[in-house]
C-alpha cells in the first residue's frame, strides 16, 4: 500500500512539474520577454568594419618516423617461429 503511494506521489509531482514548466514556457509574457531580449541582445556587426587576418598555417605540421623508429627497436619474438617448427613435420 505504502509503494503505491508513493509511486502516486511520484506520478502526481512528475505530472505537475511538467505542466507548470510547460504552462510558463508557452505563457504570453514569457514569449514577450524573450523576444524582448533577443531583439535588444544582439549585437549589429558591420561585416565590412571586420579585420582580414593573415593566414599563418603555412608549414605547422612537422613529420617524424617514430612509427619506423620504433618497427626498428622492437624486440623479435620468436612464439609464433616456435609453433610454426614444432607443427611442421606434423602437417
Amino acid at each position: 500500500m505504502l509503494q503505491r503511494i508513493t509511486k502516486l506521489f511520484y506520478l502526481l509531482s512528475l505530472l505537475a512539474f511538467l505542466f507548470f514548466a510547460g504552462s510558463f514556457y508557452f505563457s504570453d509574457q514569457n514569449i514577450m520577454k524573450v523576444n524582448k531580449i533577443r531583439s535588444t541582445g544582439l549585437m549589429k556587426i558591420d561585416i565590412q568594419n571586420l579585420p582580414l587576418l593573415e593566414n599563418n598555417t603555412q608549414n605547422i605540421i612537422t613529420y617524424s618516423d617514430e612509427v619506423e623508429i620504433f618497427k626498428k627497436t622492437k624486440k623479435k619474438y620468436k612464439f609464433w617461429d616456435l609453433i610454426s617448427n614444432k607443427w611442421k613435420g606434423r602437417l
